[in-house]
């Protein structure tokens, strides 16, 4: 009976305890949780470096305070995350509109580039310049295929490729631009 009286309030208090514990907000978790995959699906980590770094932060805080299952704190955690999703998601869109800008004029630079350097290259050829004439056709023969390579990925929905597409264009820009100071520093100038 004694051991009851002791065992009555303990009980009594633990229950009280367990009733006023903080519940995990599932709901607001699902959702930030959706919110930050649709930001990483909107290619935020390559298009919003900054913007996606502070959702992942927010992430990893949320992650960090459910596996302490210090639930008081989920919800304004979870609502972080969220609008931090939210902001690396609009952020990645502007960032794909801004790089589809930067391919496009690069597109446009190097047909340029290369209509002169084929210019250029025709006068050498002629002439039989001291220049690495072979490297230079090489270069000009695979200008198309290349571009049309970087144009197709330009067209894909992925934004890695969108990425891979500028890599590959700045890369042929540059080999373009090389053969023409090759062709230019042997006198061949386009005109």
């Amino acid at each position: 009976m004694r051991s009851l009286r002791i065992l009555l309030p303990v009980a009594a208090f633990a229950l009280l305890f367990a009733s006023c514990a903080a519940k995990l907000p599932q709901a607001e978790v699902d959702a930030s949780a959706a919110a930050f995959a649709e930001a990483q699906a909107a290619g935020a980590e390559l298009l919003a470096a900054d913007s996606y770094k502070a959702a992942a932060d927010a992430d990893a805080a949320l992650k960090a305070n459910l596996e302490a299952k210090e639930y008081g704190k989920t919800k304004t955690l979870a609502k972080a995350l969220l609008a931090a999703s939210a902001k690396a998601k609009t952020d990645a869109a502007a960032g794909l509109e801004a790089l589809k800008a930067e391919t496009t004029q690069l597109v446009a630079d190097i047909e340029a580039l290369a209509a002169g350097t084929q210019k250029a290259y025709d006068k050498a050829a002629a002439k039989k310049a001291k220049v690495d004439l072979k490297a230079i056709k090489a270069g000009l023969a695979a200008e198309p295929k290349a571009l049309a390579d970087a144009q197709a990925l330009l067209g894909s929905a992925v934004p890695a490729d969108a990425v891979a597409a500028r890599a590959q264009l700045q890369a042929l820009k540059a080999s373009l631009e090389g053969y023409k100071a090759s062709l230019e520093a042997a006198g061949f100038a386009a005109e």
